[in-house]
């Protein structure tokens, strides 16, 4: 026989002595395992520890141990668990996920998903139709972030969910295959497919922003503007024409108060503001206060 065959046989002896070894061990370390945990599930008092099988009894026992069936337990539990875990074979691994797909978009200022962040949260939602309108209009990503909330809320509303994937462009679909979770529904997917369009839009600016924030200041001086009026007036904010904002900002600030108004008063006030800051935030791409 050959050298080289001589070295193949060698090995292939080694090998099978290695696999026979391993084989042993991690019959011994099953064996061992179920007696302890047999004696565990009785307790220490009722049936006495097994004698350690062979190869576990030096690895395991301490003078500590020794004195407390107890302590002896739990060190040799421990001693079989390490030795198990140390031993077993690495599970195959997972496939990893495909990147996402390019946007050469710009992010969102981070400003603005302040913003929408407060929206989701419930803050003044009435402003999410214009901010999406604007996101869009403005040409940046939706935050990365907060897509996946974005997608979870759109599977309750089939309008919500156009405006997002309008805007978030492919990073949708991949984080929708990445997590089936946020998948879309069907009804939400024939919406979308007839639409074609946004149907979460804002509401349309009325034909004299002046008049309304005239009777919008009107309403707090004869104190109408009652926290049931509040929703309808919320609405008149939020379509009015945005060189308006500033002024109705002012006059709520001067706005006297009265306890049957100040809750509306407040809150109309955090719309407006919130409102001209975004519109700060996220101006049309064209336009020469767009950000760089």
């Amino acid at each position: 026989m050959s050298d080289a065959a001589e070295g193949v046989a060698r090995s292939a002896a080694e090998e099978d002595l290695a696999r026979s070894a391993a084989e042993d061990l991690a019959r011994s370390a099953a064996e061992e395992w179920v007696g302890l945990v047999t004696v565990a599930v009785l307790g220490t008092d009722r049936r006495p520890l097994p004698v350690a099988r062979a190869g576990w009894g030096a690895r395991s026992s301490s003078p500590t141990s020794m004195a407390d069936p107890a302590v002896e337990l739990l060190d040799r539990a421990a001693g079989v668990a390490t030795a198990r875990r140390a031993g077993r074979r690495p599970a195959p691994a997972v496939p990893m996920t495909d990147p996402a797909p390019d946007d050469p978009r710009p992010p969102c200022p981070p400003a603005a998903a302040n913003q929408l962040a407060r929206m989701l949260g419930g803050q003044h939602d009435v402003l999410l139709p214009e901010w999406f309108a604007r996101c869009r209009l403005a040409g940046f990503q939706l935050p990365h972030h907060l897509l996946p909330t974005l997608l979870l809320r759109g599977r309750r509303n089939p309008a919500f969910d156009i405006a997002v994937r309008a805007v978030a462009g492919g990073r949708a679909a991949w984080l929708a295959e990445a997590m089936p979770e946020l998948r879309i529904k069907a009804a939400a997917a024939a919406a979308t497919s007839v639409a074609g369009t946004d149907a979460f839009l804002p509401p349309r600016p009325p034909p004299d922003s002046g008049a309304v924030v005239a009777a919008i200041v009107g309403a707090f001086h004869d104190r109408s503007a009652t926290w049931a009026a509040a929703a309808q007036i919320r609405l008149s904010v939020a379509a009015l024409d945005p060189t308006w904002l500033p002024p109705l900002i002012l006059e709520l600030n001067r706005a006297p108060f009265h306890a049957v108004t100040e809750r509306t008063r407040v809150d109309l006030l955090g719309v407006a503001q919130l409102r001209d800051e975004m519109i700060r935030q996220m101006p049309p791409a064209n336009s020469p206060h767009a950000v760089p």
